[in-house]
């Protein structure tokens, strides 16, 4: 089997704060006091406990191992320097901490930071700029758009880089302007590399380390060692781009030379940030050629290196690295316990993060260490342990997705989450600067407030978990066990999670007595365009025996290798990936039954919801809120859902039925949180760029805007057994990476029902209300999952194709 690898992927810091002037000049301007002439500023020599605001002096710091506390530093610098008036003083200081906050793996630090500097330097007036100022002006641009790569934010990181390219060209002139374009062209190809447009990274990296090293042959026998020093610093960081970007591209003897002449450069700048990062290189290239001796050996080496400088923003991928060698070499035990030290690292720089936007974009790009370790868990046997991977990935994304963007809490937990960002802050503010390393008397004090701090934390959690699970579960992923999921289920019930990564396909089959592990069959790309064509054929109404086809191969390849484990009469899955956009109801046997005929089937975004759905609709009101066919123009008129709509209000005693001009989201909003039953026969409307924003359609007006978002959805406090979204594409919803879908469905959830039914394309109006008719006429005897499935098959006597009655689905408790 060939060997997927993982090309090193992050180079943090590589581009180094411009000092483009002799050493004196440089310096002249950067004292503590106002900025005199430059014949009289002499060189800044820092206090015991300070440090220079020069940036090459920054890197020193951290390559001594005292980031944390230059950190610290520049930032108390720049915040007085700024109440003292000093715009220039807290631009540099603010530039230095974005140096430094980049290679720390602070990267919103690194943002606010360079952010900052930018905006004073802008303000400051020209005469008070020295030429070491322009410099690092530029390099806020450079280290903002590194940041914003790290995250994956590639469009604000394009801007910055951009915006710091016409810098150059408008304030700088020459050499200055020449060596400023090189390491933003090196910041440009990290940005096309991590959108894997590698021939572009490579023509951006080349031109770099022309711009270099033709700068290094040009420079006068009396220029400065550190002149020279910064030039290789730069050069280094241009081939290992190009060695990264050759062997994305399949050239690995183009990418070995590269990384030779990065690490030579390295070694002689002594800038050991980039001979990490050049090793991680080596140890891909070596991955590549399935050298797993070599490779074990270079990412042991970069590890120790990394550890030496207190840098973890690479080891999540050198863990990943280190646990590929190890398998590679048969030691699957080691390399399971590498690969959870990858994923703890995801975890633990993320945790610093505390804007969503961030954190979200940051954990896209790790999935695959996540895919990694689950694979490795099975490998070694762990069935257990890899779904609580899965599990844990899925949820991390999804709180990470949710983040900020909206309220996550309902009535008395405001305060639990008010009070959780609070401690959280000061636990990672605790966290930088315990990570000393030193015996010092400062440095133990500091470690032992993190201890305090932490504990208080945990404490926190605990209280939060007594008080409101769920909401637990929205500040610190907690995903099941195994064991517990089998408790949870109902007898006779059967659990299919579901993973899908560049390796396959897994199924953990679970119902209460027992649990297997099987594998379907293909790889990842051929069940997504499997997939789309299923959904096309339903969708645009191809002959029925098409449809058949391919629903009867999808069933071989996704529910057959279980269909052995599967005892009772109810499905409960959890899919994952594309998996989401399969109504696999619609899936056929090779008895030429389709699958709905079969068993009753429910759909959860993850298991870990599972444990958050018991007690909800416990004590439900009898109302009912019914709104249909809301006025929003001819061209949106749904009559057959105003038809439905005064049907289910008919059949529910004391509904309050909202159509036409009186469906508006200001009545809705009065009685949504009251009611034990809502039903929707409207538009829907998904916007994937936006998930939070997807929206229930209702008539505007008095103060609203007539869509009921998803992020709006989260914040209410529902009470309702049932939801029913009887409109378009209501399933539907944004697929994170980790694999939660956020929509319409997972927010109901989450606002207090246990069960919702949404639908996954555009339904017709007429076999809608059909199917809605029959699902109502069982829903009391039956319950919600039983009563949808005997609905669906009363509905495919009238329309038996699976446009018409396969797009509904419920989301929620197997009930």
């Amino acid at each position: 089997m060939r060997t997927r690898v993982l090309v090193h992927a992050t180079f943090i810091g590589m581009l180094i704060a411009l000092t483009l002037v002799p050493p004196a000049e440089a310096q002249r301007g950067l004292g503590r006091g106002r900025n005199r002439p430059p014949e009289q500023a002499p060189p800044e020599t820092p206090a015991p406990g300070e440090y220079s605001l020069d940036g090459p002096q920054a890197i020193e710091a951290v390559n001594r191992g005292e980031g944390r506390q230059a950190l610290a530093y520049y930032e108390r610098t720049a915040t007085q320097a700024e109440q003292e008036g000093n715009q220039v003083r807290a631009a540099r200081a603010w530039h230095a901490a974005a140096v430094v906050a980049v290679r720390l793996g602070r990267y919103q630090k690194g943002i606010q930071s360079a952010s900052r500097g930018i905006e004073l330097f802008k303000k400051a007036h020209p005469r008070d700029l020295k030429q070491a100022d322009l410099g690092a002006w530029a390099s806020c641009y450079s280290h903002l758009g590194s940041a914003y790569r790290s995250v994956r934010d590639f469009a604000q990181a394009t801007k910055a880089l951009e915006e710091g390219l016409e810098f150059a060209k408008t304030r700088l002139s020459g050499r200055h302007e020449e060596q400023v374009e090189g390491f933003l062209l090196n910041n440009l190809a990290q940005v096309a590399y991590a959108q894997q447009d590698f021939k572009t990274a490579l023509a951006r990296n080349t031109q770099a380390a022309q711009y270099f090293e033709g700068a290094e042959s040009r420079l006068a026998p009396l220029a400065t060692e550190r002149s020279r020093t910064n030039l290789r610093r730069w050069a280094a960081s241009s081939f290992l781009g190009i060695g990264r970007a050759q062997l994305a591209l399949g050239h690995p003897d183009e990418a070995d030379a590269a990384f030779d002449r990065a690490l030579k450069h390295a070694r002689l700048s002594g800038l050991r940030e980039v001979e990490v990062d050049v090793l991680g290189g080596q140890g891909s290239l070596a991955l590549s050629r399935q050298d797993w001796s070599k490779a074990l050996g270079v990412y042991q080496q970069s590890i120790a290196l990394s550890d030496q400088m207190r840098r973890i923003t690479d080891h999540p991928y050198l863990y990943n690295g280190l646990a590929r060698s190890l398998a590679g070499l048969g030691r699957t035990e080691e390399a399971f316990a590498a690969a959870r030290e990858a994923v703890r690292y995801v975890e633990e720089l993320r945790a610093d993060l505390g804007d969503s936007a961030l954190r979200s974009g940051f954990f896209e790009g790790k999935q695959g260490i996540y895919h990694y370790a689950v694979n490795l868990a099975l490998q070694a046997q762990r069935p257990e342990e890899a779904f609580s991977l899965a599990e844990r990935s899925r949820s991390r994304t999804f709180l990470d997705l949710l983040g900020s963007q909206t309220t996550l809490s309902k009535g008395r937990t405001r305060a639990l989450v008010d009070e959780e960002v609070r401690l959280r802050a000061r636990l990672a503010e605790a966290k930088a600067e315990a990570q000393d390393g030193s015996a010092s008397a400062e440095s133990s004090r500091a470690r032992a407030q993190l201890e305090a701090l932490d504990r208080d934390y945990r404490a926190f959690l605990d209280r939060v978990r007594k008080e409101n699970l769920e909401q637990a579960s929205l500040m610190a992923v907690e995903p099941v066990t195994l064991a517990e999921i089998q408790g949870l289920l109902p007898e006779g019930t059967t659990l299919l999670e579901y993973h899908v990564d560049e390796n396959g396909v897994v199924v953990w089959v679970v119902d209460r007595q027992r649990f297997k592990v099987v594998r379907a069959p293909g790889d990842r790309q051929s069940l997504v365009n499997q997939v789309r064509r299923f959904r096309g054929a339903i969708t645009k109404m191809a002959p029925i025996k098409d449809v058949q086809s391919q629903a009867q191969a999808l069933y071989r390849r996704l529910l057959e290798p279980a269909r052995a484990e599967i005892l009772g009469s109810r499905l409960v899955i959890v899919p994952h990936g594309v998996l989401h956009y399969l109504p696999f109801t619609a899936l056929r046997s090779s008895s030429g039954k389709w699958v709905v005929e079969d068993f009753a089937v429910s759909t959860l975004p993850s298991a870990s919801v599972l444990r958050y759905l018991t007690d909800k609709g416990v004590g439900a009101s009898g109302r009912a809120l019914v709104v249909g066919n809301p006025d929003l123009g001819a061209d949106l008129a749904l009559p057959w859902a105003e038809r439905e709509a005064r049907m289910v209000g008919q059949r529910e005693p004391g509904a309050t039925v909202l159509v036409r001009a009186d469906a508006t989201e200001v009545e809705v909003k009065k009685v949504l949180e009251s009611v034990g039953l809502v039903h929707f026969a409207t538009h829907g409307e998904l916007n994937e760029n936006d998930p939070l924003s997807s929206a229930v359609l209702l008539v505007p007006g008095g103060g609203e805007d007539g869509r009921l978002e998803v992020r709006e959805v989260f914040g209410l406090d529902l009470h309702a057994r049932l939801v029913v979204l009887s409109a378009c594409e209501t399933g539907l919803g944004k697929l994170s990476r980790g694999d939660e879908l956020m929509g319409l469905q997972r927010a109901f959830l989450y606002a207090g029902t246990p069960a919702v039914v949404t639908t996954l394309w555009k339904v017709d109006d007429r076999a809608s209300y059909e199917l809605i008719r029959a699902f109502y006429n069982r829903l009391a005897a039956a319950g919600p999952v039983e009563a949808l499935r005997q609905a669906q098959i009363e509905t495919m006597a009238t329309f038996p194709h699976p446009y018409s009655w396969a797009a509904f689905g419920l989301s929620g408790a197997p009930r």
